[in-house]
């Protein structure tokens, strides 16, 4: 039985340090995102399944791109890389490959539905990606919602703490609530059976890590999108146990 659920907003401009500063014995992958690149102005386009399954924007007007699928509750944040037979290929945070443009142009997108890839066709010009500012009670809202998931995916109190920004900021720590929640449905109860408590602060890069029931996500809200882990990167964070 799901008992009453302890949310709490932390109303605080504290950094978080401790989550920049602690080290980890694994290169951070953000870093391939975030670090050294020259931001490119370039358009948002539209691009339409061939198989009309949906369309998506690809976002190239800051570096790292981004990749929205319409109606998608996900924005990705992509790197790109050279591909195996030319052209380029740009992947997420976790090494998966999204979007693949040949060395004549044609673009093939890689959907969880079509993981070998189905065929892009450029359609126009699209806005660019950035989350809604949120109010300091929408963003606790995001909050109370991720619990109520948590609590209803693992059987067991979730408690959670955020800390509450200005509301262009808090846009990109309401949207990282939600995809804790995502993570959370891809990995299952039992990787949530030790999930006792969800911790959202900010730092200066994206970065998650699961220890003593404590998952603790750190969000560089001034980097956008690029600034949270992707869903994906919680799931493994949540099942590999660190």
């Amino acid at each position: 039985m799901i008992r009453g659920l302890s949310v709490l907003l932390v109303f605080s401009a504290f950094i978080w340090a401790s989550l920049a500063a602690s080290g980890h014995a694994q290169s951070n992958p953000f870093d391939r995102l975030t670090g050294g690149e020259n931001g490119r102005v370039q358009t948002a386009v539209w691009y339409e399944r061939a198989d009309r399954g949906g369309r998506f924007i690809f976002d190239r007007s800051a570096s790292p791109a981004l990749i929205w699928p319409e109606g998608g509750r996900e924005v990705y944040a992509v790197y790109s890389n050279r591909a195996s037979g030319g052209g380029e290929v740009w992947m997420t945070d976790t090494d998966r490959a999204l979007l693949r443009f040949s060395s004549l142009g044609g673009a093939t997108f890689f959907p969880p539905d079509k993981p070998d890839g189905v065929i892009a066709e450029e359609l126009g010009s699209a806005h660019t990606l950035a989350a809604n500012p949120a109010s300091s009670t929408e963003l606790q809202g995001a909050v109370r919602t991720m619990a109520d998931t948590l609590a209803r995916l693992s059987r067991h109190d979730v408690t959670a703490e955020v800390v509450e920004r200005n509301p262009s900021e808090n846009g990109y720590l309401a949207d990282t609530a939600a995809l804790v929640s995502l993570g959370a449905e891809r990995a299952g109860r039992n990787a949530l059976r030790d999930l006792r408590s969800v911790r959202i602060g900010v730092g200066d890069h994206a970065d998650a890590s699961f220890a003593d029931g404590v998952l603790t996500v750190s969000v560089a809200p001034q980097r956008g999108y690029a600034g949270r882990p992707s869903s994906d990167y919680i799931r493994r964070v949540l099942e590999r146990g660190f």
